[in-house]
């Protein structure tokens, strides 16, 4: 019987028996009111992770994991809230999420504030990617002056380039970062030269050429990557039991092999463990 079905069940048996119920005889009441709801947020616009489709439902990895994930956590409900990246710490912060899903690389900045997953659920090994007929880029040095493209204000791709640039000030870049730029917008920047360079994943640079190159590459990864890390759920710092409880489903989920199912239905591989 799924998490649906049960709600129903409880709320006509709670009709049906009424005072009966009321005297403490009723089992299925007492599961409901055990049942502890867990407020999502994830984004809208980072295809195929996680974003709004046609019809304007959310959809994507990161919604397919979470909702495999709930079914195996019978003592909580969870509900999903889709807004931009730069959003969701501030929705965590506030308490308007208890969990915030968005591919999130640790950081020392992120983990100061905030308390990471153990388990992680996707390997996030990022390269610069420049257009196709670029042939003088081959490392950060290389875009000294230049503008890169990066996620939002507090993604790991923001972070690497601030980074560099604090080390490097003699090889500084320019940064371009948006917490909802798609695909189509990074393309754009890209031919037109408004940007000399983006971050993104092996695959996230396949799909982009699948997408908009009409059989032709339109932009290529270079160079060794330039962060090899793993993407993690985040909470506020008090949620250790609501973390422990989806690190175990997390884990149920590697072990039965549907983490690395839902990997190649929704990413086109297996990157759970390895890429």
């Amino acid at each position: 019987m799924n998490k649906l079905t049960k709600r129903i069940t409880v709320i006509v048996a709670s009709v049906a028996l009424g005072s009966y119920l009321l005297a403490g005889c009723g089992k299925g009441t007492a599961e409901s009111s055990d049942t502890q709801k867990v407020i999502i947020g994830s984004g809208t616009s980072y295809n195929p992770y996680c974003y709004l489709d046609e019809d304007g439902k959310a959809t994507g990895y990161e919604y397919a994991v979470l909702q495999e994930i709930d079914e195996l956590l019978p003592q909580y409900e969870f509900e999903y809230q889709s807004m931009n990246f730069d959003s969701l710490l501030l929705s965590l912060d506030s308490g308007k999420i208890d969990l915030a899903a968005h591919q999130y690389e640790y950081t020392d900045e992120r983990a100061e504030k905030y308390l990471f997953g153990v388990e992680a659920y996707t390997t996030y090994i990022t390269y610069i990617a420049v257009p196709v007929d670029d042939d003088t880029t081959t490392s950060l040095k290389d875009l000294a002056g230049k503008t890169v493209r990066t996620g939002g204000a507090t993604s790991a791709s923001t972070a690497i380039i601030q980074n560099w640039n604090d080390e490097n000030p003699d090889y500084a870049v320019n940064m371009y970062n948006s917490d909802s730029s798609t695909n189509e917008e990074t393309v754009a920047a890209l031919k037109s030269g408004e940007a000399a360079a983006s971050i993104l994943t092996l695959r996230d640079a396949e799909r982009i050429n699948e997408e908009f190159g009409n059989g032709t590459d339109i932009l290529k990864t270079v160079g060794d990557p330039i962060n090899n890390s793993k993407t993690y759920y985040l909470y506020r710092k008090d949620e250790i039991e609501l973390q422990k409880a989806v690190d175990g489903a997390l884990k149920t989920l590697k072990e039965n092999g549907k983490l690395a199912e839902l990997s190649k239905q929704y990413l086109s591989g297996d990157f759970t463990e390895s890429e």
